[in-house]
């Protein structure tokens, strides 16, 4: 090959990169960073792929974990390095592998000790993950003096928190500098009559009494939010914090690391934890891959906070969920590996309870926010028999009830009139120009009119991915393309009608203002398929946040944050107070070490 340095351009999800490769005396000696921006998830995604493949002399290696598609870009701008230095990629093609995946019905595996221990280190505390819960508990650690490792499988901090806009909070001082003003209480209670009462109330009172003062110890840290409001008028109470930027990536990782950091806390990245130490009954430690090597870490408590399992299909599946046409959009590592060895260890396995973040979505249509016509409100679903199931409106109440009836049909379909589409799809119309431009950049919604509308709505019927969307002139022409039966389905239509004509649904009570009729063609179908962002719950625990098995009894050293637990949701995230999950996530992150350092205290 040619010496030489190469610039190449390297396809990320934010933005491509641009690159120096620097080839000598046929290697690969150096890839640097030319951009003038570069996030810390893009640099520390660079780092580790240059390494692995300077080391090896191979691009056939390992993408790092939760950042696949900027490794691969990575590694398309260095093939195209070696093409341009005159190279053969076949000469730089050797497989090089460290994957320590398990069987996903091995969980007995999560506990067994490695045949080959490479090193072993000591520590007083473990905590697996580095989102949102992960640096909460990583900050308190350091706070209190607790000789602490955090072990990230990703390669770099921030998990599913990245994406995270704000967090609930009730009393809080930037809520009476803007004139906010109502009782804690009343969150405690929207929340519990969300979930009818199902859950252990003591969660939630414990959590909303935290959220102000969680706040404040947030901003102590360097942690930046902008404004408090009710989320775009969605939430019955004026409740959401925002980040700094309407992102956690912006607002709340990078000073949460930093912060850990100066506290002398460990985060050691691309390091997943293979395996729990559990001897006695009692977990004393964690096996992990570090640097490629397998190392025992003998630590004296545990604290999984690893963002769940919404990646892992089989244990979706198991929740009763439908997944042949499931989008999964969240951190590819969230795989349940917390799940399975707190399950090994012998913890209560809350899994069918659990509360994930399920909106729905049509293969067809680009992502939306799952609050337009996707949810429900004025249009009709059907299902497979062409029958309608339920209120479309329910997401009034609660906006992750969009998915929930879909769990007990095979298959949901929505129904819709060209007008329809073009009246609410103008996602815009309703807000003020102040509106409209604080959700720019920082919100998911896809911001269009009316007009911008139809024209996704027509290329996404000429595409028709997944044979999801048809358009007809006629009822009877729409159910002969979707395979619904003609008759039950024309019928139910001209039924429907008729209940929004006389004003009144008589079935399932739906609100007169989302009696929208679909009276005029074209006429559209779209199949409808759940889109899974995060996993909430899974892991047993108590109000201390330790993991506790079928008869409530503690597993000693071993504790729960964040979604891998998250008690107060049973069954139905209550997203209607939007960022209770992530309070949830950094009150559960501070308390588990609060409790952890009384354990390890005892054992001194």
């Amino acid at each position: 090959m040619k010496d030489g340095n190469y610039n190449e351009k390297a396809n990320g999800v934010e933005r491509p990169l641009n690159l120096a490769i620097d080839i000598k005396n046929n290697k690969i000696k150096q890839v640097d960073n030319k951009s003038t921006d570069i996030s810390d998830l893009e640099q520390g995604t660079l780092d580790k792929m240059s390494q692995r493949i300077i080391d090896n002399q191979s691009v056939n290696v390992d993408t790092v974990s939760g950042a696949t598609i900027s490794s691969k870009g990575i590694i398309s701008a260095i093939k195209q390095a070696i093409a341009d230095a005159g190279g053969d990629i076949d000469d730089f093609s050797n497989k090089v592998s460290q994957n320590f995946s398990k069987a996903d019905d091995d969980y007995d595996s999560w506990i067994r000790e490695p045949q080959k221990i490479e090193k072993t280190i000591q520590t007083d505390l473990v905590i697996v993950g580095s989102g949102i819960s992960g640096l909460s508990a990583a900050v308190q650690a350091g706070q209190d003096k607790i000789k602490t490792l955090v072990l990230e499988k990703n390669g770099f901090v921030g998990g599913n928190g990245s994406g995270v806009k704000g967090m609930m909070s009730a009393e809080t001082k930037m809520q009476k500098k803007a004139g906010i003003t109502f009782k804690k209480e009343e969150v405690v209670r929207n929340e519990l009559e969300t979930i009818q009462y199902q859950a252990d109330g003591s969660f939630w009172v414990d959590l909303v009494n935290h959220t102000a003062d969680n706040i404040d110890w947030l901003i102590d840290q360097g942690v930046q939010f902008d404004r408090v409001d009710d989320y775009h008028h969605t939430c019955p109470l004026p409740t959401f914090h925002w980040f700094k930027g309407g992102r956690g990536a912006i607002g709340y990782i990078p000073f949460m690391k930093k912060k850990a950091e100066e506290l002398g806390v460990k985060i050691s990245t691309s390091s997943p934890v293979t395996g729990l130490i559990f001897k006695d009954k009692t977990v004393k430690g964690v096996y992990a891959s570090i640097d490629d090597q397998v190392v025992k870490i003998n630590a004296k408590a545990v604290i999984f906070a690893s963002g769940g399992f919404g990646q892992n299909r089989a244990l979706i599946k198991k929740e009763g969920w439908n997944t042949d046409n499931m989008l999964f959009v969240g951190m590819t590592g969230s795989t349940g590996d917390a799940y399975k060895m707190a399950l090994a260890a012998g913890a209560k396995d809350t899994l069918e309870n659990s509360a994930p973040l399920i909106t729905n979505f049509v293969q067809a249509l680009p992502l939306g926010n799952g609050r337009d016509l996707l949810a429900g409100g004025p249009a009709l679903w059907v299902n497979q028999d062409g029958v309608s199931f339920t209120d479309e409106s329910i997401t009034d109440r609660n906006a992750i009830l969009q998915s929930q009836p879909f769990k007990s049909i095979k298959n949901g379909y929505l129904v819709f009139s060209r007008e329809m589409f073009a009246k609410y799809e103008d996602n815009l119309q309703d807000l003020s120009e102040e509106e409209q431009k604080s959700m720019k950049g920082i919100d998911d919604m896809n911001h269009h009119d009316s007009t911008q509308a139809l024209a996704i709505l027509d290329k996404a019927v000429k595409t028709n991915k997944g044979n999801s969307l048809f358009e007809a002139d006629t009822l009877e022409e729409l159910a002969g393309k979707s395979g619904l039966p003609k008759d039950e389905f024309t019928n139910e239509v001209k039924k429907y009608n008729e209940f929004c004509q006389n004003g009144e649904d008589k079935e399932f009570g739906k609100a007169k203002k989302y009696l929208v009729p679909i009276e005029k063609g074209p006429y559209y179908i779209a199949r409808l398929n759940q889109s899974l962002a995060i996993s909430i719950g899974g892991i047993g625990e108590n109000r201390h946040f330790e993991v506790v098995d079928d008869k409530w009894n503690k597993i000693p050293g071993l504790y729960a944050a964040g979604i891998d637990s998250a008690m107060q949701y049973k069954n139905i995230y209550t997203i209607n107070l939007g960022g209770s999950c992530c309070a949830h996530c950094v009150n559960s992150g501070r308390y588990s070490v609060k409790n952890a350092k009384k354990y390890i205290e005892k054992l001194a």
